[in-house]
């Protein structure tokens, strides 16, 4: 299960969205309560479906998704991931670059990685690009930011974190588990979160002590434990099938 739609009917922007989803998490349940294999992505998606047996938090390859100080970019720079609509409001976050950001920073710059959308001065997009070039645009990046309303488990904090950028990330379940409630990263409410890129834009040492903290938090989240575990779950699931089969 990658999140809950349970919480994305909780965040949902229409009557509509909020139904189809509730009736999606109606499926969970039922999928969860007779399947033993059932594995969800985060303990906060996992709350909200009591019948799930098992959490296998989602894993980063760190042969791709590793820190390199030297590439960080000369300006301010911040990076987010995400479609600019629904609840990852990225066109949100545009905008507060435009009005707060860039009037005190000038030469600041905004990489989004996802659908191109308006053009202003300072903000990029990048579209369909390797897990190479995402990697190399967390690296320049002085600041990962994310303004989503929900997060199943929130990949990009992981990711971001791994390359050694620290994360501004709105509260919600997926960022206040990946961050530690701010510890590892700091959690903003939106009337903060300008405040909070401004702040961090000019603390170089706040952000070198989040990019230390993050990349140890971030070896919590690898690839190799996230397929160790599923090669475990895998091994229980074949075991008891062949007893099944061997009691026939």
């Amino acid at each position: 299960l990658c999140g809950s739609a349970l919480g994305e009917a909780r965040t949902a922007q229409s009557i509509g969205r909020s139904l189809l989803q509730l009736g999606v998490y109606v499926q969970e349940l039922a999928t969860a309560m007779v399947q033993s294999g059932v594995v969800a992505i985060s303990e906060s998606a996992r709350r909200d479906n009591p019948f799930v047996r098992r959490v296998i938090p989602l894993g980063v390859d760190d042969r791709i998704f590793a820190p390199k100080p030297e590439d960080r970019s000369e300006t301010p720079s911040i990076l987010f991931v995400g479609t600019l609509n629904g609840r990852k409001r990225g066109s949100w976050l545009v905008d507060l670059f435009v009005r707060r950001v860039r009037p005190e920073h000038p030469d600041a710059t905004l990489m989004v990685v996802g659908p191109t959308g308006p053009e202003f001065p300072g903000v990029t997009y990048h579209t369909g690009i390797s897990d190479e070039s995402l990697a190399a645009l967390y690296r320049s990046a002085w600041i990962y930011a994310s303004p989503s309303m929900y997060e199943g488990f929130g990949l990009p904090y992981v990711e971001a974190m791994a390359c050694g950028t620290p994360v501004v990330a709105t509260p919600n379940l997926g960022s206040i588990e990946v961050l530690g409630d701010g510890q590892y990263g700091l959690i903003a409410r939106d009337e903060d979160f300008a405040g909070a890129l401004l702040s961090l834009l000019r603390d170089d040492s706040t952000r070198r002590a989040l990019s230390l903290r993050g990349i140890q938090r971030a070896r919590e989240y690898s690839l190799t434990f996230m397929l160790n575990r599923y090669e475990e779950l895998l091994a229980e699931l074949v075991a008891v099938h062949a007893k099944s089969v061997a009691s026939l």
